[in-house]
């Protein structure tokens, strides 16, 4: 599994995702897209329709693929209350935790070779563009989605 940091350098290109995700050459993706947490838990208690799956800002414009069949998109919640994560709390961190787990099992159908985040930079670092989000959270994140190129 391939997982792949794109930094947004205007649209219509890479690093669009909203532009990537109508591309054929990409159909064999996964794109992990920053949610916030209230939309997150409205996609998990119900997948096919609602707040969960409704077009949001910045990458969160293909929050809707993740309602489609079949799913090409899995939000990560990067804030909550229309602001971004200030600090890496339990609960923070639990949330994402099921994030993860979540875009794990998407993976483990075998229908995806590449997973695309959103990068800052050429290094990986999380990118984000509507929330300010506390570089311990952004970190946390990053991490936990490189991880899922590694076998197991």
């Amino acid at each position: 599994m391939r997982v792949i940091g794109s930094i947004f350098a205007g649209g219509g290109k890479s690093g669009d995702f909203g532009w990537m995700i109508q591309q054929p050459e990409y159909d064999d993706a996964l794109f992990i897209f920053n949610d916030n947490e209230e939309q997150f838990l409205a996609f998990r208690k119900n997948p096919k329709g609602g707040a969960g799956c409704a077009r949001g800002g910045g990458n969160a414009i293909i929050r809707p693929y993740q309602c489609a069949e079949p799913q090409r998109a899995a939000g990560i919640p990067t804030g909550a209350q229309s602001r971004g994560y200030d600090t890496l709390t339990p609960h923070v961190k639990q949330v994402i935790d099921d994030a993860i787990a979540t875009i794990r099992q998407l993976l483990g159908t075998g229908q995806y070779q590449r997973v695309f985040y959103s990068a800052e930079n050429a290094a990986g670092d999380l990118g984000t563009g509507i929330f300010d989000v506390n570089g311990n959270v952004k970190s946390y994140i990053a991490a936990a989605i490189r991880k899922l190129g590694e076998a197991g």
